[in-house]
């Protein structure tokens, strides 16, 4: 761009600016022009930015200390460190007891303590017993010190004056100082950042050319329409390609995203959604999945009890019947597991460890097919928490029940879904599942780590599951490792992301689109 037509595009304070650089040689902090200019902070600083995008300007920072007094500092370098009010009271009336002496000082029992540890600490007074009390006399560096004020106070009364020091102007003593200061809490050190606005070579070639300030105008008003005036006022130049400032409208959640996008998929392959419960009885969760309640099967859920209640309802009489007899003597040929099936254990309270409690509940009450459900929801076990293990996080699981289904069936669900996920490289493996026989496991493959991935587990439920339900259809049984899903999505190495509130993250993450 011309400078000639890079002047004509430079508004108020851009010109302003570059005024006060020139009266200042070419180069002054941001305070300074701000008193030459008087205009705020903030304005001064979003013209430079825009300068410094001509080419204009160069701005330099630098972090310092700022040293600033306390409201109590401010209070003791109008009144005197309470120290020095104590010694004077001593000075004026002779030694006497401690309470006497900050009473005549008028300083609060509670700021009383504090002095006389100062007054110790100092070596000013000298303490002694006597009628069961504190007495305090001056000693001779008291003497001395009441004809004149300690490195303290001068400190103090020299950051009142100037209201704020700079910390790096300070001598290694008066550094000590503050530091005192600070520890009584008189004094707080920040670190402020100070800003220097240099001319550059083509900012001096724009000055050359000659800049004159005239008042601008962003807005046409009602006034200026209806009077005219809008004819004699220069309209504001706008800059369509500056960068504005960042915006982050309120969206999804990533997690919930993902969640959506998968409930999206199913929806459109035909299942219907069903809710799981957050507290569950160990029948659904445990043994009507065929899962023994003395196996250590169960230990690897490392389910989370509950207090209250202390029991929860069973079904009907019948159900558990034949839940019993299928884990004490087993059903379509099994032997079951071979133990007394306890109903007081089926009827104690758990926080729903797996989804598929979910599921078979929906079967009992539609033993009859077609049937085509999924559900996503919160479990809870009881894990170690760490960068792949959370205590609560999501499943997805799903089942179709109908007469003539199989395991090919099974494998071209499990592949539709993953493609629709964004997936395109898939392979089926052998697995083992309690609940259901035969089982696969679905891998994918992660083509910037370069490995493949579990992502999924299925399979055909057992009879011994089945048979007790009084279904005797296959039933077709997949569950989605959500998270480790949810992260590949979104490209996380720690499941605690998933529920953390990192804002930055929050804001500016853009959700891929399969």
């Amino acid at each position: 761009m011309a400078l000639q037509d890079l002047v004509k595009r430079l508004n108020v304070q851009e010109r302003k600016v570059l005024l006060a650089l020139r009266e200042f040689d070419g180069k002054a902090n941001v305070d300074r022009i701000q008193q030459q200019t008087k205009l705020e902070q903030v304005a001064v600083m979003r013209a430079a930015l825009s300068l410094r995008q001509h080419g204009l300007v160069e701005i330099s920072e630098k972090t310092r200390q700022i040293a600033s007094l306390t409201e109590e500092g401010r209070t003791y370098a109008d009144e005197g460190l309470p120290e020095r009010r104590m010694l004077k009271a001593l000075l004026e009336r002779g030694p006497g007891r401690a309470d006497l002496v900050a009473k005549r000082a008028g300083i609060p029992k509670k700021q009383a303590v504090i002095s006389l540890g100062w007054l110790k600490r100092k070596g000013w007074v000298e303490f002694s017993k006597k009628n069961g009390g504190t007495v305090l006399k001056i000693t001779k560096f008291g003497e001395k010190a009441a004809t004149q004020k300690s490195q303290d106070e001068l400190l103090l009364e020299e950051i009142a004056r100037a209201d704020s020091l700079v910390v790096d102007g300070l001598s290694a003593g008066m550094r000590r100082v503050l530091i005192t200061l600070k520890g009584r809490k008189l004094v707080e050190i920040r670190d402020r950042v100070q800003r220097t606005i240099f001319l550059t070579e083509k900012g001096r070639k724009v000055l050359e050319l000659g800049i004159e300030v005239a008042e601008e105008i962003s807005q046409l008003t009602h006034d200026l329409l209806v009077s005219g005036k809008w004819r004699e006022v220069k309209l504001r130049q706008y800059n369509v390609e500056a960068p504005g400032a960042p915006l982050y409208p309120g969206k999804v959640h990533p997690q919930q995203r993902v969640i959506d996008e998968i409930r999206t998929i199913l929806l459109e392959m035909g299942f219907v959604e069903i809710k799981a419960r957050i507290a569950e009885s160990e029948f659904w969760n445990f043994d009507a999945l065929f899962q023994a309640q003395d196996h250590p099967a169960r230990e690897v859920h490392d389910s989370l009890s509950l207090s209250k209640p202390e029991r929860t309802k069973l079904p009907s009489s019948g159900l558990v019947k034949r839940v019993a007899m299928a884990h004490e003597r087993g059903v379509a040929g099994s032997t079951g597991w071979g133990y007394k099936f306890n109903t007081e254990i089926s009827r104690r309270p758990v926080l729903c460890s797996q989804t598929t409690a979910a599921t078979v509940r929906y079967l009992a009450s539609h033993p009859e097919p077609p049937v085509k459900v999924f559900c996503i929801d919160r479990t809870y076990r009881h894990d170690k928490i760490d960068y792949k293990h959370l205590a609560e996080f999501y499943q997805c699981e799903g089942i179709v029940m109908n007469p003539k289904l199989s395991l090919r069936d099974m494998l071209g669900y499990l592949k539709q879904i993953l493609v629709r996920l964004g997936f395109s490289k898939i392979r089926f493996r052998p697995g083992f599942f309690p609940f259901t026989e035969p089982s696969v496991e679905a891998d994918i493959y992660h083509s910037e780590r370069r490995e493949w991935l579990e992502v999924l587990g299925a399979g055909i439920f057992r009879p011994e599951l089945l048979y007790p339900l009084g279904i005797h259809y296959p039933v077709l049984a997949w569950g989605i490792g959500f998270s480790r899903l949810a992260m590949l999505k979104l490209g996380l190495e720690d499941i605690r992301k998933l529920f953390g509130n990192d804002i930055q993250w929050l804001s500016t993450y853009v959700y891929p689109i399969s």
